[in-house]
């Protein structure tokens, strides 16, 4: 465990001295990933789904915002759905409308979140999101989860239908299908996005309140509750609607979510609950209780430096002008070592 502790105080006194680079850096990879997703699953537009465009698209992305991200991801996006029809382009762009009103009035600074949840369901741990809001966000952060949950949902849907929406052709005003009408229905009828927003809420709130609280141990209490429900409400909610094959990797994504939420609490909020002190004062209004929990950290070991020989000059300028001394200063000097060594005076002369 001391190994370990030493290692997180690397990795963060790197972090604090070289965050002027990692950050732009952190933004650049997350942005590059972000995009080669997008040209993965809905590159359409042949013109911009190449890897030199998502290199450029990441370079500009890490100098801007946050949210400037989010919103060149979103014209790509919009570029991309348009090559494939106009009419699903009409529909992203409303989505993206209701989206972005939600997402900047109430979570305008979770740009991570919505950021995240997309790739997180990419490699099968969504699970960590609701997690990962309720430790670190406030309780409306979970609103990027969920409008990151929706934007993911509907371009998966684009993607598995893409075929048949290619090949829809709009009719007479007394058609009975369109484009639009496939594209909208594969988002609204999709009943396990619904189940996974609904999961996702209960268990970020629950994660949120949990971790306030001043019990010991909360965040651990709390991650293992905000997995459990995720685990055992998903299973319940994929056998009510009928949904098979996504119990194992159900199971593996929840138990990799739980390795990740022990890893963030091991750099976050490592506490020694061994040494906890409790302190009452108060002031003139009010009597306070606190709680103090020290973080688990390594001393600092303090190296000393040993001297040989004489030392007393040490830091000393030596002022080596004076090359005589003075009749005074010889008379004064000759009584001194007299005196320390018991002679008479006129032997030194």
């Amino acid at each position: 465990m001391t190994k370990l502790l030493e290692y997180k105080d690397k990795i963060i006194r790197f972090y604090e001295n070289y965050e002027t680079y990692m950050y732009p850096a952190f933004k650049f990879v997350i942005a590059l990933i972000t995009f080669l997703l997008i040209n993965a699953n809905i590159g359409f537009m042949a013109a911009i789904s190449t890897f030199p465009v998502a290199l450029i698209l990441a370079l500009v992305c890490c100098l801007l915002p946050q949210n400037g991200t989010i919103w060149i991801a979103a014209f790509v996006i919009i570029a991309d759905m348009y090559a494939l029809s106009p009419e699903v382009a009409l529909t992203a762009v409303v989505l993206f409308a209701i989206v972005y009103f939600v997402y900047f009035r109430f979570a305008p600074k979770d740009c991570m979140g919505a950021l995240f949840t997309p790739i997180a369901f990419k490699l099968n741990i969504p699970y960590i999101m609701p997690v990962g809001t309720g430790l670190f966000g406030e309780l409306y952060s979970v609103i990027s989860v969920v409008c990151g949950t929706v934007v993911y949902y509907f371009l998966d849907g684009i993607h598995r239908n893409s075929t048949t929406l290619a090949a829809v052709v709009t009719e007479d005003k007394t058609g009975s299908t369109s484009k639009f009408s496939v594209s909208v229905g594969q988002l609204l009828g999709n009943k396990e996005m619904f189940l996974m927003i609904g999961i996702f809420v209960g268990t970020s709130i629950v994660v949120y309140f949990i971790r306030r609280t001043t019990m010991d141990h909360a965040w651990l209490i709390a991650i293992v509750s905000g997995v459990l429900i995720q685990a055992l409400g998903l299973f319940a909610g994929y056998l009510i609607l009928g949904i098979t094959g996504k119990t194992v990797t159900l199971l593996i994504g929840v138990v990799l979510s739980l390795v990740i939420s022990f890893i963030l609490q091991f750099f976050f909020m490592n506490l020694d609950y061994a040494r906890t002190e409790r302190v009452q004062f108060e002031d003139d209004e009010y009597y306070y209780y606190v709680k103090a929990v020290p973080k688990k950290t390594v001393a600092v070991q303090e190296k000393t430096v040993k001297h040989f020989g004489n030392t007393a000059s040490m830091g000393k300028r030596i002022d080596h002008s004076k090359q005589e001394l003075s009749e005074e200063e010889e008379e004064l000097a000759r009584k001194v070592f007299a005196k320390e060594l018991d002679i008479d005076e006129k032997y030194l002369k």
